[in-house]
């Protein structure tokens, strides 16, 4: 069975369960109720890791105001497009780097 309309999940599922035969119905939808769950449970996963990683962006873009003054907006920019590693190591360095480009320039 090819998969030709993924909008139509529900006329997908009926043609699946009439091909597989009614023993194979209770697995059948045991197993779409397991891959909605895991889809609901990544969605969850993502949108944690998406909200901590603002936090630690937030947070930093504070610090370094606190320390160096109004950040440019390239710097503000960059650390928009920064990932968690970068944001680790510049928070890292905000307290003993001499300047606002010491602080961010990777070593």
């Amino acid at each position: 069975m090819n998969i030709t309309d993924p909008a139509r999940p529900r006329e997908l599922l009926q043609q699946l369960l009439a091909a597989a035969g009614p023993e194979a119905k209770d697995e059948i939808v045991t197993i779409a109720d397991y891959l909605r769950e895991e889809d609901r449970l990544a969605g969850e996963r993502e949108g944690r890791l998406a909200g901590r990683l603002d936090g630690q962006r937030s947070s930093l873009r504070k610090l370094l105001r606190l320390r160096f003054g109004e950040l440019p907006e390239p710097v503000a920019a960059r650390i928009s497009a920064a990932d968690a590693a970068q944001i680790e190591g510049w928070t890292e360095r905000v307290l003993t780097s001499p300047t606002l480009d010491d602080c961010l320039t990777a070593r």
